[in-house]
């Protein structure tokens, strides 16, 4: 889906856009990149990253055998360190051996800490799950790693999941998964805009690591809501978290549609945000449906596989989950299934007739 850059250059020669005689001081550069990338084997880089692993764990190994681990400050002195000197080290070398044997230390440095700091506290978990949102938010700014980003991302969204659920309850849990889709929605719309800012390099990790939270704090969520009804706790109504969602749904199809050169005000844009609606309104108590849907745009819109890998699992997901959650007969469901598909259909025949960019009836056959 995604365009070589030996045709992106060549599209910008075609269009004027590129000088000629920079063309073969592109061609030099990317084949000094594809030469430096290919000259070490990538079973090499496996054992390099391996070894460092070991490595590492033989040194947590060490510290666990003295006794460290029982004392708390002890254990806290040590992350702190071993988290400061590995994000230091990472920052001035380089090779695959230095940059695993850096995360893995800092990733045993993140687990001592934040231990050491919760066998201190009065409420373990709690105190566990906030201290995890500062650190990994730290790391996640000075580190110089994708791979790490990506960790500590994914971390701090969990950690925030815990935290509010202890606090306040399955409300909580609500408030962070949407926040959660707002910003995976607002970071991945404007990221083609942000241009070479400061913290630019931070987006792509932050929007992946997003991308596999929400699925997984969405399901999770539906399991904790179920927990909750039994328990007679409070929770929020699934009617909430849903319109919430379409909302943002709605904004990225529109944004979407602007980008494809369509009118959001015409046949097309209505025919898209009707459907959106009614899918809406369809699976109320089931708000995933709307979340997967969400993903899924945003995956066409910015032509991502991974994106759109984990969208059309999680509406799998998501539509099973619907479909044994309805309160109707084998029939009933089998006929909603197809007039589902029968709309689907329609919309899709709409669209190649109205000229949607990048549909055709070959595309359809």
């Amino acid at each position: 889906m995604r365009p070589s850059l030996q045709e992106v250059l060549q599209g910008l020669e075609a269009e004027g856009l590129l000088a000629s005689e920079a063309m073969p001081r592109a061609r030099a550069v990317m084949e000094v990149h594809q030469r430096n990338s290919t000259a070490t084997p990538w079973f090499v880089k496996a054992l390099a990253g391996l070894g460092a692993w070991v490595a590492a764990l033989f040194l947590v190994g060490l510290f666990t055998c003295i006794g460290i681990v029982d004392n708390e400050g002890a254990m806290m002195g040590i992350g702190l360190v071993f988290c400061i000197g590995a994000t230091a080290l990472r920052a001035f070398t380089s090779g695959v051996f230095l940059e695993q044997l850096t995360m893995a230390v800092c990733l045993a440095g993140v687990v001592m800490l934040i231990g050491g700091i919760a066998a201190a506290g009065p409420r373990e978990l709690e105190v566990a799950a906030g201290s995890a949102v500062v650190v990994g938010t730290v790391l996640l700014v000075l580190f110089p790693d994708t791979i790490m980003r990506f960790l500590m991302t994914v971390m701090v969204a969990t950690a925030l999941q815990v935290l509010l659920y202890q606090l306040v309850g399955g409300p909580g849990m609500t408030l962070a998964a949407i926040a959660e889709a707002v910003l995976l929605h607002v970071l991945y719309l404007g990221q083609p805009h942000m241009g070479d800012g400061r913290h630019t390099h931070l987006v792509s990790p932050v929007v992946f690591a997003l991308t596999v939270c929400l699925p997984l704090h969405l399901t999770l969520r539906l399991w904790s809501g179920a927990w909750l009804t039994v328990l007679e706790l409070p929770d929020a109504p699934a009617v909430l978290y849903t319109l919430c969602l379409t909302a943002l749904t709605l904004f990225t199809a529109w944004k979407a549609m602007k980008a494809q050169g369509l009118e959001p005000s015409g046949v097309e844009g209505a025919a898209i945000f009707a459907a959106l609606t009614l899918l809406a309104l369809l699976t109320l108590d089931m708000p995933a449906v709307v979340a997967a849907t969400g993903l899924l745009i945003l995956g066409f819109h910015r032509r991502s596989n991974l994106m759109l890998g984990v969208a059309v699992a999680f509406l799998l997901v998501a539509g099973s989950l619907y479909y044994y959650d309805l309160s109707l007969t084998l029939l009933a469901k089998a006929l909603a299934l197809v007039g589902s598909g029968l709309v689907f259909l329609g919309l899709h025949q709409l669209f190649i007739r109205r000229g949607l960019p990048g549909m055709s009836t070959t595309e359809a056959r």
